[in-house]
C-alpha cells in the first residue's frame, strides 16, 4: 500500500513538474516569439520605411527586395519589385510560396501551368492587375510592350520553414550556372541521369544545360523574340481560359468605398477571388486624396504590408503597452510593416497617397475608432461616459454629433468637413462586398 501510495505520489509530482513548466514556456511566448533560437518581442519590431534593394541586376532586368528581420522572424511575408525590360523574358520558375503579383505598368505575355499535365494557359497581361500563383505552380512573363515591364509580388511565408526561419526561394527551370541562387535546377542533377530520364542523347542533353548564360531574367534575341510572339486574338481576356480564376483587375473592378472628398478604397479578398481562400492572401489598392485620412484601426486576423505606389503619407502606430510605435512619412517605393492588431491610421500629403496593400489572410477583419463603423459608436453611451469619465453632453457631441460618424474608413481633411455636410458619403457599405453571412463565415474562421 506504501508502495503504490509513493508511486502515485511520484507521477503526481512529476505531472505537476510537467504543468509548471508548460506554463512557464506557454507565459513565455505570450511575450516573446522563438524562431532558430532567437526571440522576438514586440520592443524589437521596427516600424520605420525601408526601402528595396537590389538583389539582381541584368541585360534583361532587375529584382529589388525589401528585407527586414522583422518580415522573416515574424512569418509575414516577402516582397520584391520586378522589372522585365523591353523584349526580355521572366525565366520560367516556381516558388515554395503561395504569391500575388501586382502589375505597376507595362504589357506582359504570362504563362500559368497547373499539374497533371495541363496545358499551360497564356494571355496578355496590364496594368492594375492581380495574378495569384499558388506555390509550386510554374510560371512565365514576357515583356511584350514598348515600355518597361514592373511588377511587385508578395509572398506569404508563414508556411515555409528552412532552418528554423520563414524563407522565400524561387526555383527556376531554366537559367545559367549561378552562385547568386537563381541557377536553374537542371545543372543540379547529373548528365548521366538527365540522359536516362529524359531519354536523350548526352549531346543534346549538353546543349539545354550548357547554352543557358543568364539568369531569372533574360534579353531575348530578335529571333527569339518573334519566335515566342502570340497573335492578338489568342491572348485577350476571353482566352483566358482558367487563368481567369487567378486574375483580378483593379483598373474596371468595382470600388468597395468611395467617398468623394478623400478617396476609394478596393480589396480583392476569397469572395471576389476564390483561389485566394486557398493561399490565404489578400490584397488592397487605397487612394487617399490630399490630407485625406483613414480611420485609425486594425486588423484582427491579418498582417499587413503597406507600399507607397505614388505621393506620400503620414503613418503611425501603437503598441500595446498605449505608447507610440512609429510616427513615419512613406514616400514612393517605401513599404511598412504592420502586425495584425497593431493600430494603425495614414494621412496623405499634399499630393496625395496611392498604396498597395497585401495581409496575409483570405478574409481580413477591420475594426476602427472612428468613423460610421466605430467601436466607441457601437459601444454603449454608459461605458463609454464610464471609461473616458465624460459627461452625457460631451459623449454626445464626440459620437452622435460629430460628422466622422456618417463616414466609413475614408476621411476627408477636417477643412472639407466644415465647409460642407459629409451625407453624401460612400458608394458600397460593405468592404469586399461583405455581408451578415460572409462576417459569421470570417469570424469563425478566426479560431
Amino acid at each position: 500500500m506504501a508502495s503504490g501510495m509513493s508511486t502515485f505520489l511520484l507521477l503526481l509530482l512529476c505531472g505537476a513538474l510537467f504543468c509548471s513548466s508548460a506554463c512557464s514556456t506557454s507565459f513565455r511566448r505570450i511575450g516573446e516569439h522563438e524562431t532558430g533560437g532567437g526571440k522576438c518581442s514586440e520592443y524589437e519590431m521596427n516600424f520605420e520605411p525601408i526601402q528595396a534593394e537590389p538583389i539582381l541586376e541584368s541585360d534583361g532586368g532587375r529584382i529589388l527586395q525589401w528585407r527586414s528581420s522583422m518580415m522573416t522572424r515574424m512569418g509575414l511575408m516577402d516582397a520584391r519589385m520586378v522589372t522585365v525590360n523591353q523584349g526580355s523574358l521572366l525565366l520560367p520558375q516556381y516558388a515554395n510560396a503561395h504569391r500575388v503579383l501586382v502589375l505597376l505598368s507595362g504589357k506582359a505575355c504570362m504563362g500559368l501551368m497547373l499539374p497533371f499535365g495541363t496545358e499551360a494557359n497564356i494571355r496578355n497581361i496590364y496594368k492594375g492587375e492581380v495574378i495569384a500563383v499558388p506555390r509550386g505552380m510554374p510560371l512565365w512573363i514576357q515583356n511584350v510592350g514598348n515600355q518597361e515591364l514592373t511588377f511587385l509580388t508578395f509572398a506569404n511565408i508563414r508556411d515555409p520553414m528552412m532552418h528554423g526561419c520563414h524563407k522565400y526561394e524561387a526555383f527556376h527551370l531554366a537559367g545559367a550556372q549561378t552562385k547568386h541562387g537563381m541557377g536553374g535546377i537542371l545543372h543540379g542533377f547529373s548528365r548521366d541521369t538527365l540522359t536516362e530520364a529524359m531519354d536523350l542523347d548526352e549531346r543534346t542533353v549538353s546543349q539545354l544545360v550548357e547554352n543557358q548564360d543568364e539568369v531569372a531574367i533574360v534579353r531575348l534575341g530578335e529571333a527569339h523574340g518573334r519566335r515566342m510572339t502570340i497573335s492578338e486574338r489568342d491572348l485577350g481576356a476571353e482566352k483566358a481560359g482558367w487563368m481567369a480564376d487567378f486574375s483580378y483587375r483593379f483598373e474596371s473592378a468595382h470600388r468597395d468605398i468611395v467617398q468623394s472628398r478623400a478617396g476609394q478604397l478596393i480589396i480583392a479578398n476569397s469572395y471576389k477571388l476564390p483561389v485566394l481562400k486557398y493561399m490565404d492572401m489578400s490584397i488592397g489598392c487605397l487612394h487617399l486624396k490630399n490630407d485625406a485620412l483613414t480611420a485609425p484601426g486594425w486588423f484582427t486576423n491579418a498582417d499587413q504590408l503597406i507600399y507607397c505606389v505614388q505621393g506620400s503619407a503620414r503613418v503611425q502606430m501603437v503598441r500595446p503597452t498605449g505608447e507610440m510605435a512609429g510616427d513615419v512619412e512613406m514616400n514612393e517605393g517605401d513599404m511598412v510593416m504592420v502586425p495584425k492588431n497593431y493600430p494603425v491610421m495614414m494621412q496623405a500629403g499634399r499630393n496625395g497617397f496611392n498604396a498597395t496593400f497585401v495581409m496575409n489572410n483570405d478574409k481580413p477583419i477591420a475594426m476602427h475608432i472612428t468613423g460610421g463603423d466605430s467601436v466607441f459608436k457601437a459601444m454603449h453611451p454608459r461605458v463609454r461616459m464610464g471609461a473616458f469619465k465624460i459627461s452625457e453632453a460631451v459623449d454626445r457631441h464626440a459620437y452622435e454629433q460629430s460628422t466622422r460618424a456618417k463616414t466609413t474608413f475614408l476621411l476627408p481633411p477636417r477643412k472639407a468637413t466644415r465647409r460642407e455636410s459629409e451625407s453624401e458619403v460612400e458608394e458600397g457599405g460593405n468592404i469586399g462586398g461583405v455581408g451578415m453571412d460572409e462576417i459569421q463565415e470570417a469570424l469563425w474562421s478566426m479560431f
